[in-house]
């Protein structure tokens, strides 16, 4: 999971400045506040992705932080090629620097871009991930319909991100995401202050259904939702055909 900010109402240019202080202890504090789960989960996002898809394909990893999901299909298609992409070039910086570290720098680029405005193509891209990002565009259906157009028909989306919990588990959620996530933060070196964020987004993010309404309105297909954690998560794939 990401920090985040109320990006309907925070000036792009301070979110992009929150990621940028929080880059350098990113992967540590996300690993422990899910005590390791995001990995899991990420995992399962890739294969979700792959499923069904040719060896060789053409990935783009979408508000890719510091580039695990990139690493993550590099890894399980030894011979594909991925693009990800982020709008904060510290976060770029690390991706960089870890695909590098693996031996994977020539078959992923890093670049710094606007998921509702990018650079490429129509029909480009054999499919698309999002891990913990959808809750930071600012106009999200903007980005659907974006991704929709550079991905190639039949290429897939599939996403994993924060879901509403049910409410027997609801009151832990909040008290989970105002109070020991900012704690964590604080233990491991980074400002509470832009992880309390967190806590705000997921609890104003809208509801499962409501997201798979957004992937019809941009014209995916097939679009479907699994939840996993506890139901905190969830991970939502659609086809462009």
């Amino acid at each position: 999971m990401t920090p985040s900010a109320d990006t309907e109402k925070r000036d792009p240019k301070e979110v992009k400045e929150m990621f940028a202080r929080v880059a350098q202890g990113y992967d540590f504090v996300n690993h422990a506040m899910c005590l390791g789960l995001d990995i899991i989960w990420r995992n399962r996002l890739v294969k979700t992705l792959l499923r069904g898809r040719q060896p060789g394909g053409i990935y783009l990893d979408l508000a890719c932080g510091s580039g695990d999901v990139a690493l993550s299909i590099a890894s399980a298609d030894g011979k594909s090629k991925i693009i990800g992409v982020d709008f904060c070039p510290e976060m770029l910086g690390s991706a960089k620097a870890k695909a590098s570290a693996k031996g994977l720098a020539k078959r992923i680029e890093f670049l710094e871009a606007d998921c509702s405005n990018l650079p490429f193509d129509g029909d480009t891209f054999d499919g698309a991930a999002i891990s913990f990002g959808f809750r930071n565009f600012k106009d999200r259906k903007k980005c659907l319909r974006e991704i929709f157009r550079v991905l190639k028909p039949g290429g897939k989306l599939a996403m994993l991100e924060v879901a509403r919990a049910s409410r027997p588990v609801e009151p832990l959620q909040k008290i989970f995401m105002w109070n020991i996530v900012p704690a964590i933060a604080k233990v491991c070196g980074s400002n509470p202050r832009d992880y309390k964020y967190l806590a705000k987004t997921t609890l104003e993010y809208p509801s499962t259904s409501e997201v798979l309404n957004m992937f019809s309105d941009a014209g995916f297909k097939n679009a479907s939702a699994k939840t996993m954690g506890f139901g905190l998560v969830a991970i939502t794939h659609a086809n462009k055909e």
